[in-house]
């Protein structure tokens, strides 16, 4: 049976701390380390949701997609099956984790971040409840906005008016631009999720998301349709260098689905007794409990660089209130 202590531990107030919280990148880290850096490329890079969101974009741009040539000519009809197929993935998707982690419940609060389960009713959430505010602003802003961003970026590819690559032309280059985009996906993310916590950009856009202090899976796309639009704004690179349309999906699809990450609340999804998945972004979770920490992910350390990590422990909670105190 997999022990929940084998794994982290449990802090006074009963949240759940990974023991692995504090690990670092090790391409960041001098002397460089060959064997780790590959180990990290392999399996926590490849062999990860990287992967899992690669596949789900493969099958929705052969099997899913219209032709490049339908495309030409901005048509309701291509755009709304777009959007209707974006809409039944993003529904597949979370539903898959959020069902039986926050509906059945079934492995009840074992790797769950915060002990305590989304209160049914609270006043701050559009409709006094925060899994109708987090459909809400995710259904008919997040899937609209994403499905945008894909149907320019095809529109544009196939009128000629951004360059289009194909496989055959560079396939090392092709193959090297799908790898990268997730450490591009991570810089993106931290650049615009700095500019959101600006009080200009966190008071018209960013505090819709931040009610979330508690998250689950549907929190992931729960923000204001401003930030929708500066999320979704890293395919835009697309439209500036030599890539496919299947990079550009990609991009959007590994943001859109990808958010997910820092929102579950768990960090184990159990299958059975002996089987797990690993599901949650620890380092996103501390941002939501305490806001001013974590405004990126490990991949690209920005926190790190700038002083605004926190990996969960007593020293880091009490360098982020030092820091909090010189600057108010």
């Amino acid at each position: 049976m997999i022990n929940e202590k084998e794994h982290g531990f449990r802090d006074k107030k009963g949240h759940f701390v990974p023991h692995n919280a504090a690990e670092k990148n090790p391409i960041w880290i001098l002397p460089l380390n060959l064997k780790k850096i590959f180990n990290w490329f392999l399996f926590s890079y490849i062999f990860t949701w990287n992967l899992v969101y690669l596949i789900i974009t493969l099958l929705a741009f052969i099997y899913l997609t219209p032709n490049l040539s339908v495309m030409k000519n901005l048509s309701i009809d291509w755009i709304s099956l777009i959007l209707l197929r974006n809409y039944i993935i993003v529904i597949i998707f979370f539903s898959l984790i959020h069902l039986p982690l926050y509906v059945s419940k079934r492995q009840g609060i074992k790797f769950k971040f915060n002990p305590m389960w989304p209160e049914k009713k609270q006043k701050l959430f559009t409709f006094n409840r925060q899994i109708l505010d987090n459909l809400f602003w995710s259904l008919c802003w997040g899937v609209p906005i994403w499905t945008a961003y894909e149907v320019l970026s095809f529109w544009f590819y196939a009128s000629g008016y951004i360059p289009l690559l194909n496989f055959s032309e560079n396939p090392i280059y092709f193959i090297f631009l799908i790898l990268l985009i997730p450490l591009l996906r991570d810089a993106h993310f931290y650049l615009v999720h700095r500019l959101l916590h600006f009080k200009f950009f966190y008071n018209i856009a960013h505090k819709i998301h931040h009610r979330n202090l508690n998250p689950g899976p549907w929190s992931s796309l729960s923000m204001h349709p401003v930030e929708h639009v500066l999320y979704f704004s890293g395919v835009i690179i697309h439209w500036l260098i030599l890539s496919h349309p299947v990079h550009a999906m990609y991009h959007i699809f590994h943001a859109g689905l990808g958010s997910a990450n820092g929102h579950i609340g768990f960090k184990q999804m159990l299958l059975n007794d002996k089987r797990a998945i690993d599901l949650s972004n620890y380092n996103h979770y501390l941002h939501h409990k305490f806001f001013e920490v974590n405004y990126g992910n490990l991949m690209v350390p920005f926190d790190q660089w700038f002083g605004t990590y926190h990996d969960g422990s007593e020293e880091a909670h009490e360098k982020m209130k030092q820091r909090i105190r010189k600057r108010y």
